[in-house]
């Protein structure tokens, strides 16, 4: 069984089909609880999911306000709150495809030692361009491609909370912080699927929200790259390669968001009609 985790910070656009992403799964009946956390919303929000939630009384929703404290703390009081085996993220910007609880719930019945299983699709990596099934991510792979998604992932609750949960002090790249401790237990898997739709009102990556910080999001990365070294889990020479990789990462991003903002606000068809 699952409990669904959904923190919630001016959503009033996009939630009530986030919701409905969840109840329309083909497994539903996994869900033990959804519980969302709305961590100070100016919006219509509150009365948005207030509404949802009188409509559909035969659904158990837990739903907390609380003044603006960031994501990790609103995850956190979710996590604390769920009273089922395993928790499943999601934000109020993105969907579960139909089976994503199913496909899910299937692989971890057929493996004991997971923990942790989050979906990414395509899977690439330089010495290969396409993966496919379930995957042990190692840390190195983790550090050249951050993966997976946040709305993907499920946990086992009890192995989360030893593990500390998230860093509540985080900001930017305060996901993967605490994804990556479960290297500490062995467990971080991926299934090379697409069960998800992140984002799905955004027209580019970074138009707006937490990605939209691009350098903050790069200093987030580099910190959960030493911490790695920290753990034990690279080396040191590897470390300094990806800090210079990571380097060239954000580089590229400023510069395809740039060229995006242009598209957006047609500067390229005009230069081109005055051409």
């Amino acid at each position: 069984m699952f409990s669904v985790i959904i923190p919630v910070y001016n959503c009033e656009k996009t939630i009530k089909k986030v919701l409905d992403s969840v109840l329309n799964q083909t497994r539903f009946d996994l869900v033990e609880d959804i519980i969302i956390v709305n961590d100070g919303s100016t919006d219509m929000s509150d009365c948005i999911i207030k509404q949802y939630i009188n409509s559909h009384k035969n659904i158990c929703f837990k739903y907390k306000t609380q003044r603006n404290r960031g994501v990790s703390c609103a995850r956190n009081c979710g996590i604390r709150m769920a009273a089922a085996e395993w928790i499943a993220l999601l934000d109020g910007d993105d969907l579960w495809l139909r089976n994503k609880l199913e496909r899910q719930a299937k692989v971890i019945q057929a493996f004991d030692e997971i923990k942790f299983l989050g979906t990414f699709y395509p899977v690439q990596f330089f010495w290969k361009k396409h993966m496919n099934g379930l995957y042990k991510i190692t840390p190195r792979q983790l550090c050249i491609r951050n993966m997976p998604n946040t709305p993907s992932v499920v946990f086992h609750k009890e192995t989360g909370i030893k593990l500390g949960l998230y860093n509540e002090k985080r900001k930017y790249g305060e996901d993967i912080e605490f994804y990556q401790k479960f290297f500490l237990v062995d467990s971080y898997y991926v299934l090379a699927e697409n069960l998800v739709e992140v984002s799905f009102d955004k027209s580019f990556f970074a138009e707006k929200g937490l990605s939209s910080h691009l350098k903050e999001m790069h200093d987030g990365r580099n910190a959960n790259t030493v911490q790695l070294y920290r753990m034990d889990l690279i080396g040191f020479p590897f470390l300094l390669c990806m800090l210079a990789v990571n380097q060239l990462k954000y580089a590229r991003r400023l510069i395809e968001n740039q060229i995006n903002r242009y598209r957006q606000s047609g500067f390229f068809t005009l230069r081109k009609m005055k051409g």
